[in-house]
């Protein structure tokens, strides 16, 4: 209809632009050491939440997503005609969402407060339908936290914090947010916080709200963890079919990537030196306790830091990162990460831990790392588990006497290596050998007895 239209999400679609749009480096902490060890790990958890370094995966997902609203916005806007069709008969679409799922504290809802950060911002249009202008809007967001059903999702989108006047039905309530996401140029919804209606009936409830936002006829997005996306394939076929038939999954960063290194990088800058280690070492040790979780990771490094202050030093080390590991506020996420550990190990299914379990088939080639990285560190810790039972009771005094050092204790120096020997021919061997007989003095022969 016009060029500001036709280009209103053209510049959300760069993927350099998405990572440099989402992307969030805090500024590091400063002065942990003067006030209380407990204050100070507080300052340092709500820093390192702030981290946003987008994955391979949540670059792909953002762009796909506003690829679907760009298509939608060209597809409303064809003409000036069809823009006023669409608003005063809204046509019934049946949309199939998008399923994005994942570990609870995978980053689920740190990609989707990415992806509405690319979405256009509102701007006024005009056109010959109605005098003034409107303000387009590029989403609809909604929580499903404290939502009875769908007809209260759609209620908020009808009247806002306006007072309701008057009792509606669902389907005048549907035809009225149609009439409105038309005429405000909404190309795409998301909702949310689906896990606060996982109780009870709240299967049934959720599966309400999915379908009745649906109906609106707008590309859609909604995030389901993994309990919940287990009680959906407890639904009818038809409920299925609409609800689960295009899922995205979000699993934890592979071990070793650089993603997941330069997540770490990042979490060591921010502390600001208040974290010691070498970022290899300090990867491999956090997703061994983490799986990669980065809400538990964030967790982790707070009792790590809160350990070395409760033992007298300002800067903690891989050695305040097992013993935090080992404490009681992370007794609950120890337990996960260990079922999660052998889950990756036995390819086991149980019906106790759905929560922790994918609902959907994985490629194998999407497990095979972690796999591998699981398998190697268990085997690393059953061979320091064998060595260190086979020590005396003294030698075990002094092994935890070292470990108490940590980073603390000084670097062992490496042996220089040999200078490999040469291998020569048989004539270079000949030559070096009278080379050598010519440059030694000959012993003078003893006189007979």
């Amino acid at each position: 209809m016009n060029k500001m239209i036709n280009n209103r999400f053209s510049e959300c679609l760069d993927v350099e632009m998405i990572r440099a749009k989402v992307t969030v480096r805090p500024e590091p902490v400063l002065a942990l050491g003067s006030v209380d060890a407990l204050i100070a790990s507080e300052q340092l958890r709500l820093t390192l939440e702030q981290i946003f370094i987008p994955n391979e995966f949540s670059l792909a997902f953002i762009r796909e997503m506003v690829g679907r609203a760009s298509m939608h916005s060209q597809l409303l806007f064809t003409s000036e005609a069809e823009y006023a069709s669409k608003i005063f008969n809204p046509p019934s679409v049946e949309v199939y969402p998008v399923c994005l799922s994942g570990l609870a504290g995978v980053g689920k809802s740190q990609t989707i407060s990415a992806l509405l950060k690319v979405l256009p911002l509102p701007m006024d249009f005009s056109c010959g339908l109605y005098e003034g202008s409107v303000t387009l809007v590029s989403n609809w967001y909604a929580s499903a936290r404290g939502k009875a059903s769908g007809k209260a999702l759609l209620e908020d989108f009808v009247f806002g914090d306006r007072k309701r006047i008057g009792r509606t039905t669902v389907a005048q309530l549907l035809k009225e947010s149609r009439r409105r996401a038309n005429r405000d140029g909404v190309s795409l919804a998301v909702l949310e916080e689906m896990q606060h209606t996982n109780g009870g009936s709240g299967a049934a409830r959720v599966t309400d709200i999915l379908l009745t936002m649906a109906a609106i006829g707008l590309p859609m997005v909604f995030v389901c963890n993994y309990s919940l996306g287990h009680k959906l394939f407890g639904r009818n076929s038809e409920d299925k079919q609409r609800l689960l038939s295009d899922p995205r999954i979000m699993l934890p960063d592979e071990p070793g990537s650089a993603d997941w290194r330069n997540y770490v990088a990042e979490c060591l800058r921010v502390s600001n030196g208040y974290i010691k280690a070498d970022v290899d070492e300090l990867a491999i040790e956090l997703y061994r306790c983490t799986f990669g979780i980065k809400r538990l990771v964030v967790a982790l490094l707070k009792l790590a830091y809160v350990e070395c202050r409760n033992a007298g030093r300002e800067c903690a080390n891989l050695v305040d990162i097992t013993r935090a590991y080992r404490a009681a506020a992370y007794t609950a996420s120890a337990v996960d990460v260990e079922e999660l550990q052998l889950q990756a190990l036995s390819g086991r299914k149980t019906k106790m831990r759905k929560d922790l379990q994918c609902p959907f088939d994985l490629p194998v080639a999407m497990k095979t790392n972690v796999v591998n990285f699981t398998r190697a560190d268990r085997h690393e810790r059953v061979i320091a588990t064998v060595f260190h039972s086979s020590l005396t009771p003294k030698e075990r005094a002094a092994v935890k006497d070292i470990e108490a050092l940590g980073m603390d204790a000084p670097q062992t120096v490496k042996p220089r290596r040999r200078v490999p020997v040469t291998n020569l021919t048989d004539e270079e061997k000949g030559s070096a050998f009278l080379e050598y007989m010519d440059n030694v003095a000959p012993h003078k022969p003893k006189r007979p007895k």
